[in-house]
């Protein structure tokens, strides 16, 4: 059924300072809402993410979760992303998601849901199809807002090291946010801290365009198991 509004059209005319103005409908945000929700890459288990079904138990849950918050409210005017990492199980993808969602439903603006692990395999598939292993990696970096999940969690070769230092500098340049998560420790020496696994330049432009926010508590995953 056509919108009474806009008779289907996507736009209306409304007077502004005495001049008839063509806007937007109403409707266009709903459709714009549900397209872009249905294009985030967003996984099906991650699909009930909300922040009202996380529960925060420590300090660190607490903090991780107001920031997202924060993060949520004054975007898209925010100066930097948010680097979410801690042991598995702690709520890290949960928040991340309930971010990009609230963002996608709310303020029906664009953001993209990235596995890095997948990314990579991905990029290694289309090397035997016509898409081009740019053109993936091209949409992932150019997303409005990205969320990067699980970096760290694959086998870390110099060609991996390579894609997610070509993601992070293009994002750096262009002023991109992004959130990421992260099981791997941060000014720390030890084998599974990002300097250990990753190159100090693109260590360096994280610290300068994200917030780095440790989250801690019990596994979720072993709770319900």
């Amino acid at each position: 059924m056509a919108c009474k509004e806009c008779s289907g059209t996507g736009w209306i005319i409304i007077k502004s300072n005495g001049r008839r103005e063509a806007v937007r409908c109403r409707c266009q945000f709903h459709i714009l809402k549900k397209e872009f929700s249905r294009n985030s890459g967003i996984p099906s288990r991650y699909k009930k993410c909300k922040f009202s079904n996380f529960k925060p138990e420590t300090i660190y849950q607490k903090r991780a979760l107001r920031l997202c918050k924060e993060f949520f409210k004054l975007y898209p005017f925010v100066d930097k992303g948010l680097v979410l990492y801690g042991p598995p199980g702690v709520g890290k993808t949960h928040l991340a998601v309930a971010l990009l969602k609230n963002i996608l439903i709310y303020k029906g603006l664009r953001g993209k849901f990235v596995d890095f692990r997948n990314l990579l395999i991905d990029i290694k598939t289309t090397f035997d199809t016509k898409e081009s292993s740019q053109e993936l990696l091209h949409r992932v970096m150019e997303a409005p807002l990205l969320i990067l999940d699980d970096v760290g969690a694959e086998r870390t070769t110099d060609w991996a090291k390579d894609i997610l230092s070509t993601i992070i500098n293009y994002r750096y340049t262009k002023n991109l946010p992004t959130i990421i998560t992260t099981n791997l420790s941060f000014n720390s020496p030890l084998d599974d801290s990002f300097s250990s696994r990753f190159d100090k330049r693109t260590e360096s432009r994280i610290y300068e365009m994200c917030k780095l926010v440790r989250v801690e508590g019990n596994d979720y995953r072993k709770e319900e198991s």
